[in-house]
């Protein structure tokens, strides 16, 4: 589903079990280049990304796919069929009850993916509609990385190199790290104001697109404004032009004009052109050179 939908869609859910804690993970594999990123667009079908995981997790013994929720580059948000919300997930080892596992497509390691703004917006969006829904309040003691656990699910709450399970969401998500230091100065923040946003109503902010199009719409009437202002200075121009007194003059005595100001550039060049044809009389002036 698209970043739009997810709220309506959490609404209208009716989750049994409790939950308390929200995990983040990257996938590390699939991930952008697995994904076959072109100029910014997946060449991979979503649905056949996902029936690789589910296959995986299978593979390993697993009862389904082993996250409730996944996202996507583009901002697309899937909910595994055989993973609902109101299923354990099997996301971290010991740490799954009353928890649900949410994976991020990507590699979020220094050096490898750059997290795309489109996945960034709904990450944030979709942790504040989980809040929003199970009343959580975003913290690092709710909203959990899987690198603050140990392989057995021994709880450490910071990511310990050596120590950790895995670098899982990645050293470079959301451009800070996988640090709980990282969490609390960038990741979470960003879930708090997402959160304000949807409890004050603001919950129809601009996607990514849309940002671009409005941007490129407003510097269209720009461009078209000022083409305007060119059109109507050339409609009526504020004084007679020095190339067209002579002609003003000589249509005005021979009544072939009432008034020669207000006029437009075309006006002006008409009467020049028809004095100098000689239609108000003899030329009895030399014309200014008209400017191109």
């Amino acid at each position: 589903m698209d970043q739009r939908e997810f709220r309506d869609w959490l609404k209208a859910q009716n989750i049994t079990r409790k939950i308390e804690r929200l995990q983040v993970h990257h996938t590390a594999a699939p991930n952008y280049i697995t994904r076959r990123m072109v100029a910014g667009l997946a060449q991979q079908d979503h649905f056949d990304c996902l029936e690789g995981m589910r296959r995986f997790h299978l593979s390993q013994g697993w009862s389904g796919t082993g996250q409730n929720i996944t996202t996507f580059e583009d901002g697309k948000i899937a909910i595994s069929l055989d993973r609902n919300l109101n299923s354990t997930p099997a996301g971290i080892k010991g740490a799954n009850t009353g928890a649900l596992c949410i994976e991020h497509v990507g590699n979020f390691d220094k050096g490898a993916d750059t997290m795309t703004e489109a996945q960034r917006d709904t990450i944030a969006h979709m942790y504040a509609c989980l809040c929003e829904k199970l009343s959580i309040t975003p913290s690092v003691n709710t909203i959990v990385y899987h690198a603050w656990y140990k392989a057995d699910g021994t709880w450490l709450g910071d990511y310990t190199a050596g120590k950790s399970s895995k670098t899982c969401p990645g050293t470079a998500f959301w451009g800070a790290g996988n640090s709980k230091e990282a969490a609390q100065k960038s990741f979470i923040p960003d879930i708090v104001a997402e959160l304000a946003k949807l409890k004050n109503g603001d919950d129809d902010a601009m996607t990514i697109e849309e940002k671009a199009a409005f941007k490129a719409l407003q510097e269209t009437v720009a461009a078209q404004a000022k083409r305007i202002e060119t059109l109507e200075g050339r409609d009526k121009m504020a004084k007679v032009p020095a190339w067209a007194e002579a002609a003003c003059v000589a249509a005005k005595k021979v009544g072939a004009i009432d008034t020669a100001n207000d006029g437009s550039y075309d006006f002006y060049r008409v009467i020049t052109v028809m004095y100098r044809r000689g239609f108000f009389g003899a030329v009895d002036a030399v014309p200014v050179k008209e400017a191109k």
